[in-house]
């Protein structure tokens, strides 16, 4: 039986914004993190232990704004090190309103597909509750899109819980963040 005693941790997946680029948090997750503060923890700040993950997407050819005929063993750290500062930025944002509202917490992030790279580090860190924001794309863009938060709700290892961004936040195209 676990112990009633012990704070609810509560993993969410956050991502950088697709309009404004590091270290900026995209519109659904900040809008899942505003509902999990305001609706979850409310005033029970030590009753929860939040857990946040960014997944680095990585990019197809392994190059950003690099020609990769001028590619060195030197370019490839320098890609890597560049990468790992911007998820530590958008994971401050989170640690730091944590902080100042006392609430505990722990951030990270991983590389790889961001919808398995979720639900293996549910397996491995088992939350009590995954937070994910929700885009709320159609049926149409969900064909081409696909949608992490479907993906999780149906294959994570815990409840989950997906926050759709609210009408006013989204942009000309829903498919931006």
């Amino acid at each position: 039986m676990a112990d009633s005693s012990a704070p609810t941790r509560v993993m969410m997946a956050v991502n950088e914004s697709s309009l404004k680029g590091y270290p900026h948090p995209s519109i659904s997750c900040r809008s899942a993190f505003d509902w999990m503060l305001s609706k979850l923890v409310r005033s029970n700040t030590d009753g929860f232990h939040l857990l946040f993950l960014h997944v680095q997407v990585p990019d197809e050819d392994g190059f950003d704004d690099m020609d990769s005929i001028y590619a060195s063993p030197t370019d490839f750290q320098s890609m890597k090190q560049r990468d790992k500062i911007r998820g530590i930025h958008l994971l401050e944002y989170f640690v730091n309103e944590c902080h100042r509202l006392g609430i505990k917490c722990e951030a990270w992030t991983k590389h790889g597909d961001p919808k398995e790279v979720i639900c293996h580090e549910v397996k491995r860190v088992q939350p009590d509750l995954l937070v994910v924001g929700s885009r709320g794309l159609g049926p149409f863009q969900r064909v081409f899109v696909g949608t992490v938060s479907e993906f999780c709700v149906k294959h994570a290892e815990c409840p989950v819980i997906t926050i759709k961004r609210k009408a006013n936040e989204a942009p000309q195209d829903p498919i931006d963040d």
